[in-house]
């Protein structure tokens, strides 16, 4: 085995071969528990997972140009799945640009365009120190949590790429590193087609959202979707709006007030404002689209104020993204 690491050194290129080798053959510490790659991602030889966080649904934006010290010349985006991770190495002696070569040869050979890779200098002044600050957003807390970026030979490197269906978008930071002895890597992928594969959430019909209000006075429409930090409502919302507006025409006596409701994340204003917006948006789709009385209908915003379930897991923050309906009883 030593003779074959050996020979994959001396190769004037490393090839995607020797690199899934080395993640095999190569004896590194153990992943944090629960974590695990991509799977259009291999990782680089001798590397363990530090740092994993997954948000089930979320807006990713990737920079794909330099820093020019106000913003960064371009970037994409893609919404679906998040994943940041955050790797370090066994050997503190591995480079930074052996680490870079070894994920482009990689995606390349897994069909990913890349859409930009630089190093130090051609990222922004500082060494790319300031890329790496203004990429905060993209990389969060794997770097607060884990790997902040050395005070002094940085060695920076970083790849944009992409999916050839479109479907995988992803950031790749590799750098020497203050808290660990010698590098790591930051990655940040989004995989757009996911969500769909999440939502469990069956629709009520009007029938049971009837029941719902008679009940507990209140009925949560968890099907009632929105664009990422927006009160556009997405299609997928069309079968629950059509079932409020039946039951408004069965319950020709009926008055609700619709409430928006977000999770914890953010700014508290902001949310109460989204919330009414979304709770508005609701409002006007059921008047002009399936001609409710717009007098049968108050819209209202209350944020973060009611949550159903702990705002600390994703899970928990999905359910607490909802619209409800909740009688008026005059």
């Amino acid at each position: 085995m030593r003779d074959l690491l050996q020979s994959c050194r001396r190769s004037s290129l490393l090839g995607l071969s020797c690199v899934l080798l080395f993640a095999i053959t190569v004896s590194v510490q153990a992943d944090i528990e629960g974590a695990g790659d991509h799977p259009d991602i291999p990782r680089v030889a001798g590397s363990s997972i530090v740092f994993q966080q997954v948000t089930d649904y979320d807006r990713l934006i990737v920079p794909t140009g330099p820093y020019d010290g106000d913003e960064v010349e371009s970037s994409e985006s893609l919404e679906g799945e998040v994943m940041r991770m955050s790797y370090t190495f066994d050997d503190p002696r591995t480079s930074t640009l052996r680490i870079k070569r070894s994920y482009l040869q990689a995606l390349e050979a897994n069909g990913f365009e890349i859409l930009y890779a630089a190093s130090e200098g051609e990222l922004s002044r500082g060494e790319g120190r300031l890329f790496f600050v203004h990429a905060s957003d993209l990389f969060g807390r794997g770097v607060r949590d884990c790997c902040r970026v050395a005070n002094r030979n940085r060695d920076i490197r970083y790849i944009a790429a992409r999916s050839a269906d479109g479907n995988v978008l992803l950031g790749i930071a590799a750098f020497n590193a203050r808290e660990v002895e010698g590098p790591a890597v930051s990655l940040a992928v989004v995989t757009a087609e996911v969500m769909d594969d999440t939502m469990d959430h069956q629709p009520l019909t009007a029938s049971e959202m009837e029941v719902g209000l008679v009940e507990e006075g209140r009925v949560a429409i968890q099907n009632i979707l929105f664009a990422f930090d927006s009160d556009e409502i997405l299609p997928e919302s069309a079968e629950a709006l059509a079932a409020i507006a039946e039951l408004m025409q069965e319950r020709s006596d009926l008055e609700l007030l619709v409430v928006g409701h977000t999770d914890a994340v953010g700014d508290f204003d902001y949310n109460v404002r989204l919330s009414m917006d979304r709770a508005s948006a609701v409002v006007d789709e059921l008047v002009d689209g399936h001609g409710v009385d717009r007098g049968r209908l108050r819209a209202a915003g209350a944020g973060m104020m009611s949550p159903v379930t702990t705002n600390r897991t994703e899970a928990g923050r999905a359910e607490n993204r909802r619209v409800e309906l909740v009688e008026v009883v005059n």
